[in-house]
């Protein structure tokens, strides 16, 4: 029975493989910048994938991952930043769930090809966001960022546009804010996909077959960001801005 849905689910093996290069270089992107691993997944698993199933596998994926760099990232996370958008966050993420039971697929595939384009070009022209920071900007970023993460399993763009402006902030206490950030809410969104009763059998086959490379992709990351590509980080960074531009638009042509 597995068996079969195996190969519902995976139609040919060139699927599988160029599936999992996209799992490969996701995990790589998320684990070396702290984001980046659902702007590559949901553009292209929206080809393959309905909405829902589509957010229940790059959550699981990304919680997997979550989970192994918690130890590393624990003491460098701000926590005070952590708490004032978690909590808007999860206000939003019903609100997430509600416009995947009422818009169209192609509409979500199109908010999802828009998001990443709009946020991979404002990085890569270098806008940042200069405008004031308080309870009311966290809470609409937060609530944005909720909604996304329920709607597309890209909750990211608003709070990386609003967090790498913070000029306060390292890149290592920012990557570890990301990581802390979206273990809670892939938690906490999983939960209310549960009692959606949005999670079916599908959903654990695709994340059991992709998860072996994406623990590989994760520990590359982490590697790269720690040793070998430290001196190459902004020319790494461009590339990945460049290419989430590219499946962005592709994904709105397409």
């Amino acid at each position: 029975m597995v068996l079969d849905l195996w190969h519902q689910l995976f139609p040919s093996i060139p699927i599988f493989i160029l599936m999992c290069m996209t799992v490969l270089l996701a995990g790589t992107i998320r684990s070396f910048t702290g984001f980046g691993g659902g702007l590559v997944l949901a553009p292209f698993f929206s080809f393959f994938m309905s909405p829902a199933d589509l957010v229940v596998v790059v959550l699981l994926l990304n919680f997997v991952t979550s989970v192994q760099s918690l130890p590393e990232t624990w003491k460098t996370t701000p926590w005070p930043v952590v708490w004032s958008l978690i909590v808007p966050s999860l206000v939003g993420v019903p609100l997430g769930v509600w416009l995947i039971e009422v818009l169209d697929p192609m509409m979500i595939r199109r908010v999802i090809g828009c998001t990443v384009a709009i946020l991979a070009a404002i990085m890569l022209v270098g806008w940042t966001y200069n405008g004031p920071r308080g309870r009311l900007q966290a809470w609409f970023v937060g609530v944005t960022s909720g909604a996304l993460t329920a709607l597309a399993g890209v909750g990211g763009p608003p709070l990386v546009v609003y967090l790498l402006s913070d000029k306060s902030l390292s890149p290592q206490v920012v990557r570890a804010f990301f990581m802390m950030f979206f273990a809670i809410a892939q938690i906490a969104t999983l939960t209310f996909f549960v009692f959606k009763d949005l999670v079916n059998f599908s959903q654990i086959v695709y994340t059991v077959s992709f998860i072996p490379v994406y623990i590989v992709s994760t520990l590359l990351g982490t590697y790269l960001f720690h040793k070998a590509l430290k001196s190459s980080a902004h020319l790494i960074r461009r590339l990945s801005l460049w290419f989430l531009l590219v499946v962005g638009v592709a994904t709105l042509a397409v």
